[in-house]
Formats: structure tokens, C-alpha cells, sequence
């Protein structure tokens, strides 16, 4: 029954409905106590939504105090603390919540992200490297690395542990996506990338190359990777380049992911990600098995 009251409320915080959701959790919290963590992600959601940052700082800083194991919280309180300009508590809170998905090296080297992007994706990826990409030595290729947060979890959790290497192609300059605050960040991109590579001690299992996707892949021909990651610029003509290059790259019996597969241009929705991807899938049907399909799409595959 909590749950049910929990989606209701959800529903109204995701049709921008805040006073009601607001107004609800107010009327209901008693009813939903053991599920009290994650009101409090959605109550405060709903004040920093309304502009009141420092109210939703507040129910989140006591939800910590109460010592919940909710990633939620911890995801949430990082961003709020980058936005309020509290740059060392938004790195501790991020590092809190990795700790409660398993990953204590974010903990252990001090990894510094602005902006992660990548760790609610942490519980997917290793049930998916458990149970599918289960290949040793393995040779994985990121296009898109940001500052690191996927590749550090690789190379801690996955490629050190297979004797493998990690491939991360990027410009380092951020993409459109990025453009409205990227200048705020009061560093490069690539010094906080190269930073947080060193920190977890397997920059030798690490090869970073910087350019265009477009133009370093073709280059990269003959290669033969495990595992592909697509994550760089969102817009559907970079992302059907990234995937058609990629093709042949990817060794038959690998995987290939795709990431945001939800992102959208609201002035230009032609561009939207989800139309490159099913283009690739839809033109090449016979050749790949799609295995999971949400925010991010893994498919397999089946035939060189």
C-alpha cells in the first residue's frame, strides 16, 4: 500500500504538479514510514523544482542523518550541493552513494565528478557483466567519457579484474548538451578525466585517445572490442555514426550499448536519440539481439 501511495505521488512530480504531490506527502507520510527514504527524495525533488534548493537540501541532509542505504539520497544531495556551490560535499555525496552500490573505490581513490552521470546505471551493469559479458580478457571502447565515471567503474570493477583494456575516445570539450553550464565547472574536462584515471591505479589498462569519434574509429579498423559504449554527442546524426563505425569494430558474440536512449531536442526533435537507434536496430534486425531496452539499449551481436 506505501507504494501505491508512493506512485501516486510520483505521478504528480513527473506532471510538474509539485503543491499536489506536496500537499499529498504532507497528508500521507505517516502511512508511508518504512518507505520513508523515498519520500524524502520526491519531497525534496518537489521543493528544488519550486526553486527552494535550500529546503530540499534540508529534508535530504536529514534523511543522511538517519543513515538510510537509499542511493537516491546521496544522488540527489551531490547535485543539490554542485548547484548551491558546495563542491566538496557534492563529491563525499556522490561517494556515499557508490559506496552503497558496491563501489567502495570511489570512496577508497577520492574520485571527483561534477556532474555523474553515470552511476545510477551501476546496478544494470553488473548484473549484465556477471551474467552476460562474461568474456576474459576483455576489450572494451567508450565513446564519450565525461570525467571518468563509467570508465573508473570499468577499469575497477571489470577490465583490472580480466586482465583487459579500456579504449576512451572523446573530445573532452563537452557536447551541446553540456553547453549551458560546462564553463561553471572551473576545470577541463580532460584534467578532471586524466585525474580520476590516476587515482585508481590502472591508467596502464587505460588508452585514451582524443578526437572526434567519426574520425578516430575509422582509423581504429581492424581492432576487435568486447564491449562498446556509446555515449557521446546525443543528437541522432552523431549517434548513427558512432553505431555504424562501431559495427565493425565489435567482435561477433559482443555487445553494444547505447545510452540515453530517451534524450530529446525540444527545438529539434528530428534529432531526438531514439530515431538514430531505431534506425541502426531496424537495419540491421537480422544481425543483432536487442537484450535489455530502457534508458539505455544493449543488444548483442549475433553475426560478423
Amino acid at each position: 500500500m506505501s507504494w501505491a501511495r508512493y506512485e501516486a505521488i510520483r505521478e504528480l512530480h513527473d506532471r510538474g504538479d509539485y503543491d499536489g504531490a506536496l500537499q499529498r506527502i504532507a497528508a500521507e507520510r505517516s502511512s508511508m514510514d518504512d518507505i520513508w527514504s523515498y519520500v524524502a527524495v520526491s519531497e525534496a525533488s518537489c521543493y528544488d523544482r519550486k526553486g527552494e534548493s535550500r529546503k530540499a537540501l534540508e529534508i535530504l541532509e536529514q534523511a543522511d542523518q538517519r543513515r538510510t542505504d537509499n542511493f537516491w539520497v546521496y544522488y540527489q544531495l551531490g547535485a543539490l550541493y554542485r548547484n548551491l556551490g558546495m563542491r566538496d560535499a557534492s563529491f563525499q555525496a556522490y561517494r556515499k552513494g557508490h559506496t552503497i552500490l558496491g563501489w567502495h573505490e570511489s570512496e577508497q581513490n577520492g574520485y571527483t565528478f561534477t556532474h555523474d552521470f553515470f552511476s545510477p546505471n551501476i546496478s544494470t551493469w553488473t548484473k549484465w557483466f556477471d551474467e552476460l559479458i562474461t568474456v576474459t580478457p576483455i576489450r572494451c571502447l567508450e565513446i564519450g567519457s565525461w570525467q571518468g565515471g563509467s570508465a573508473t567503474w570499468l577499469l575497477d570493477k571489470i577490465v583490472s579484474r580480466r586482465r583487459g583494456l579500456l579504449t576512451c575516445v572523446d573530445t573532452f570539450e563537452g557536447s551541446s548538451e553540456h553547453a549551458p553550464w560546462i564553463r561553471e565547472i572551473g576545470d577541463t574536462i580532460e584534467s578532471i578525466f586524466d585525474r580520476n584515471i590516476r587515482l585508481g591505479g590502472h591508467s596502464a589498462m587505460c588508452r585514451k585517445i582524443i578526437g572526434k569519434s567519426q574520425d578516430v574509429l575509422p582509423a581504429m579498423w581492424g581492432e576487435k572490442f568486447d564491449f562498446i559504449y556509446i555515449d557521446g554527442a546525443h543528437e541522432a546524426r552523431f549517434v548513427i555514426q558512432d553505431a555504424v563505425l562501431s559495427w565493425g569494430l565489435l567482435s561477433t558474440g559482443g555487445f553494444l550499448l547505447f545510452d540515453d536512449v530517451d534524450y530529446e531536442f525540444r527545438d529539434h526533435p528530428e534529432q531526438n536519440t531514439i530515431h538514430a537507434i531505431e534506425c541502426f536496430t531496424r537495419l540491421l534486425a537480422n544481425e543483432i539481439e536487442i537484450v535489455f531496452t530502457g534508458r539505455q539499449m544493449l543488444i548483442r551481436k549475433k553475426i560478423g
